[in-house]
């Protein structure tokens, strides 16, 4: 294997070195407990039937790509493909993720934390934007789509914007993460694991005094294989594991490590005391397409159409074989009366058609089989099933639906057919409401400075000073309970902000994460209700722009209701200078 040179100078010197032997011993007993942690969690990741859930994902992912033909099939045989499980999936992913999420967070408790809750909710505008979400969440709902489970992990990087740091949002592949396989929830779980592949180089980059010992491993290979991942490296690989746990006080921790080497922990009593994070749960959020019974992973569409799937492609196989092999017509040919053999038989230019000789008629022309009425019917048949299964109907696809002309009754049609969709963006909105949750905790423990931030619809950046009104709270919070501490003259003492912040809990918040209208059907049915409620004058036109969330609606009333104040003035000035007789 190939090994960049600066690394192979310092790996040369401790070729022969023990791992173990760099740890303490602390670190050796906690990492026996990690490895028998994780071979227990690797080998408990199946599914309700006990099959490995790497091997079916890896099966999931070929029939998504459309190698759906995983079973012998002779070479005579047709295989063909109609991939409609691809095709529905895309399908349904934009009409899920189109659409901008609106956050909401309100205080929990007191309403003096208004002001630091609008820059919490700033601060999600930011991240939103900084951590490229919009394509994160349609690369986490793929993932939902087909395997039945996705995973964020927000955590906090102090690396970024030259140690200033931030809140990194990422998405875990669902064969990089390792559960408690007690556990049917994240909050359920005593540990977990993610594994992913690194480079020595990058082992040595982020742990100078330790990355060098770490050695090429193939364990990575468990983590990846589908698709365009090989299960072998031109450079030295090796797998870095991050094993997150409780501690006997019940902070949660993180372990980093490769192979038998510890690299580093952080939180608990092996560190200082403390959790890694304020908020003292584990860093990850879960999205699921279709929750299992007692089970943490989901279910996804590949595997609800996967039966469909098989015998669509069947069946095409049927009418292909039986229009190669029956549908062009043949040739019966008597040798004794035509007076031709086999030598003759270019006579009969038919190919791929077949000549068949006999001992009694002259020549006749056989006409081709056609192919059975039943399995073209049957295949439209096992289509329409795979579209209702997974939720993709008439009314969603352009089609009108027959005995239906109205408007309103087609959108009202199409908000009914996408019952599924929205159920899907209810369960993003929960992982997301929880990678939410989180981030505002990390955003109050780590802004701990004013930054430049740049919001939605604003052209210029504006100052996000959390910390700032996080202390004003905490300043007032620890006035009600006594614990301030003040000087003779009646003054705060210097500092008692810092120390509310570090020694008080932080202000909670509910945190509410709206994704829709998430297709066009359901604005257009709000357009529909909002003009003909506004019609009858049920609602007024402020109320109807609120409903759809017309852009910059409020605006435009401001501009509606000054201009129907000036034709007011207007006309007040023409009814007193519009003179007040006949004589002018």
């Amino acid at each position: 294997m190939a090994i960049v040179p600066w690394i192979k100078k310092k790996a040369s010197n401790i070729k022969n070195k023990d791992q173990r032997s760099q740890n303490s011993p602390e670190e050796n007993e906690l990492l026996d407990l990690a490895i028998d942690r994780w071979e227990i969690a690797v080998t408990e990741k199946v599914d309700y039937a006990g099959r490995n859930l790497h091997q079916k994902w890896k099966d999931y992912d070929q029939i998504y790509r459309g190698n759906q033909w995983l079973e012998f099939v002779p070479d005579d045989r047709s295989t063909p493909v109609i991939n409609m499980t691809q095709a529905l999936i895309q399908a349904v992913l934009p009409r899920i993720t189109d659409t901008y999420p609106e956050f909401l967070i309100l205080p929990r408790r007191s309403a003096t934390d208004r002001s630091l809750a609008e820059k919490l909710t700033a601060g999600q505008d930011h991240l939103w934007y900084v951590n490229r979400m919009q394509e994160k969440v349609g690369e986490a709902t793929l993932y939902a789509l087909k395997y039945g489970t996705a995973i964020f992990k927000p955590t906090w990087d102090p690396d970024m914007w030259d140690g200033l740091g931030e809140v990194a949002y990422n998405v875990v592949h669902p064969m990089n993460f390792f559960p408690d396989p007690r556990a049917y929830n994240i909050s359920d779980m005593d540990y977990c694991f993610t594994g992913v592949p690194k480079s020595i180089e990058y082992f040595v980059r982020r742990w100078p005094s330790k990355g060098h010992l770490v050695a090429p491993d193939a364990d990575w290979n468990q983590t990846e294989g589908l698709g365009g991942h090989g299960s072998s490296s031109a450079e030295d690989t090796a797998t870095l594991k991050e094993y997150w746990f409780r501690d006997e006080e019940g902070n949660v921790c993180v372990m980093y490590y490769a192979g038998h080497l510890v690299l580093d922990i952080i939180g608990g009593t092996m560190d200082d005391g403390t959790p890694v994070y304020r908020h003292n749960r584990f860093p990850f959020a879960k999205f699921v397409d279709y929750q299992g019974d007692k089970e943490f992973w989901g279910f996804g569409e590949v595997e609800l159409a996967e039966t469909l799937q098989r015998l669509v492609n069947s069946f095409e196989a049927q009418i292909l074989d039986n229009t190669r092999l029956m549908g062009n017509a043949q040739w019966l040919v008597n040798k004794v009366m035509s007076g031709l053999d086999e030598e003759d038989s270019w006579v009969f230019d038919n190919n791929p058609g077949q000549v068949i000789w006999t001992h009694s008629g002259g020549v006749d022309r056989i006409p081709g089989v056609p192919i059975p009425e039943h399995i073209p019917n049957h295949l439209e048949r096992l289509i329409f099933m795979m579209e209702q299964l997974l939720g993709i109907h008439d009314v969603v696809q352009g089609r009108q639906p027959s005995g239906v002309r109205a408007a309103s009754a087609i959108i009202a049609l199409q908000e009914a057919a996408n019952i599924r969709v929205r159920q899907k963006t209810k369960n993003l909105s929960a992982a997301l409401q929880e990678l939410v949750e989180q981030s505002n905790s990390l955003m109050l423990e780590f802004y701990d400075e004013p930054r430049q931030v740049r919001l939605a619809g604003e052209e210029m950046p504006t100052t996000l000073d959390v910390r700032e009104s996080l202390a004003t709270s905490m300043l007032g919070s620890g006035m009600e309970a006594g614990l301030v501490d003040i000087d003779a003259e009646g003054m705060i003492m210097p500092g008692e902000a810092d120390r509310m912040v570090d020694e008080l809990k932080f202000p909670e918040f509910d945190v509410t994460v709206k994704i829709g209208p998430s297709v066009p059907y359901s604005q257009a049915l709000l357009y529909e209700q909002a003009k003909e409620f506004f019609m009858i004058g049920l609602i007024d036109r402020q109320a109807a722009l609120e409903a759809v969330n017309f852009p910059n609606w409020e605006a435009v009333v401001t501009r509606m209701e000054g201009a129907e104040a000036g034709r007011e003035e207007e006309r007040a000035g023409e009814r007193t200078f519009g003179g007040g007789g006949p004589y002018g």
